[in-house]
């Protein structure tokens, strides 16, 4: 009994070997069309060389701060402490001052210094959101508020390391030179702000505290005017008494404070004490406790709190300009161009190889 190979239809067997991938035929596809690769490859280089080139360039130019020192907030601190000595012990510690301490005030600087809206201001008191719209002709709000938008992701700070409180702030520009200066601008801008917001907010502590004293000092003069009045008119009703009953001299009595119109004293010294009342104007007189608030509010008053420049941070390394720019890498742009070129125009030959094959079987 002999064994039998089954045998494989020719059909098959070439319908096998057409879908093998014969890479030595590919290889000759693709030196065919070496110019066809060649061009496109060189299209895409010159294409890319032409975006690198053109393309907006942004530099990136950074400066590191930390908290601030005693030094950089004397100041401040100075003008602290005399509103501390105006205002009693027990009433200051009443008033917050927490957010006029070292890490408050290094904490705000860097809140301002991302807030959307002091780039914003920035960018416009500094005509640089009028410069870029002119560049484009477009004062559209929407494009606007885009333009804005894009900026304001150039302007950042943002932790140097881990390990520290130290920051690194950032600001991107068309130009190394541009960059730097509206960095030390935006910083000098943020400082200026954060200066006049905390005097802002001590004058107001300030201004509530007169506001207080002074409602206090005025229910308190007119309590005392009533009770002056009050006086004026009990001495008025002793005098009549008195002169009603004929007692002209002081008597000789201990006053047991159970009449409510006392005329022990008699009539002539009651019309002297009726006089010395009704010459009372100043209320101070008869309660010291008005001639203290007086004071209080008087030293509040002068104290007139002038913003003067304090530093919420240190600077341990000063704007500098970019020497590489950050945006566009431009060999990176012609290389990926370059292997995008080259990968685009060996897949069009390989595509029209493999359809043009089954056609030439056929």
């Amino acid at each position: 009994m002999n064994d039998k190979v089954p045998s494989i239809p020719p059909q098959l067997m070439h319908t096998v070997s057409s879908d093998e991938i014969d890479l030595r035929e590919l290889v000759l596809v693709l030196w065919r069309h070496k110019t066809f690769i060649l061009l496109v490859t060189i299209l895409f280089t010159a294409i890319g060389i032409s975006y690198a080139l053109t393309a907006r360039q942004v530099w990136v130019s950074q400066a590191v701060i930390t908290s601030p020192s005693i030094e950089q907030l004397n100041t401040l601190k100075l003008d602290i402490d005399k509103l501390s000595s105006t205002i009693p012990l027990e009433l200051m510690n009443q008033i917050d001052l927490s957010e006029f301490s070292k890490a408050e005030l290094y904490k705000s600087f860097i809140y301002t210094f991302n807030s959307i809206d002091n780039k914003r201001q920035f960018f416009e008191e500094r005509g640089i959101i009028a410069e870029e719209l002119s560049k484009k002709d477009d004062g559209d709000e929407k494009h606007k508020k885009a333009l804005v938008n894009r900026l304001s992701e150039g302007v950042i700070a943002k932790l140097a390391d881990k390990t520290s409180n130290d920051m690194t702030l950032s600001f991107s520009a068309d130009t190394a030179v541009l960059a730097k200066q509206r960095l030390q601008d935006y910083i000098a801008f943020t400082q200026k702000k954060q200066t006049l917001d905390k005097y802002s907010a001590l004058n107001y502590i300030i201004k509530n505290r007169v506001d207080t004293l002074t409602i206090k000092y005025d229910n308190l003069k007119t309590d005392t005017l009533k009770t002056l009045q009050d006086n004026i008119n009990r001495i008025q009703y002793s005098l009549r008494i008195s002169q009603a009953a004929g007692v002209e001299k002081p008597l000789e009595r201990t006053y047991s404070g159970s009449e409510l119109f006392n005329i022990d004293l008699g009539s002539k010294a009651l019309a002297e004490k009726l006089k010395v009342f009704e010459e009372i104007k100043n209320p101070e007189l008869l309660d010291p406790k008005l001639g203290q608030i007086r004071l209080r509010l008087d030293s509040l008053k002068s104290l007139k709190l002038t913003p003067v420049p304090f530093y919420s941070f240190q600077m341990l390394g000063s704007p500098e300009e970019p020497l590489t720019r950050d945006k566009p890498k431009r060999s990176l742009i012609v290389v990926l161009a370059t292997l995008l070129g080259g990968m685009l125009a060996v897949a069009i030959v390989l595509v029209r190889h493999a359809f043009r094959k089954p056609a030439a079987q056929q």
